[in-house]
């Protein structure tokens, strides 16, 4: 086997180290984005994680910025 079939195959198995999905609070008005959920309003697929939100995303509460938003331990 060839390394760039080895590389195919190890990316085509499942690892078992799913990353869970993580939940984002504005910290001005509260609300929350959840990955798991997204934000299809705003044209935001669920399953999106977070750092594939873009950047000049603003919160759909409050208008404030991606950056004004923390992760919650949950």
């Amino acid at each position: 086997m060839t390394e760039r079939e080895a590389t195919s195959k190890a990316a085509s198995e499942p690892s078992g180290l799913e990353v869970p999905f993580k939940i984002w609070q504005c910290v001005l008005c509260g609300y929350v984005y959840d990955e798991e959920a997204g934000c299809p309003e705003d044209g935001i697929p669920p399953g999106t994680r977070w750092h594939d939100v873009p950047d000049d995303w603003m919160c759909p509460e409050c208008s404030a910025a991606k950056a004004d938003f923390e992760m919650m331990e949950i």
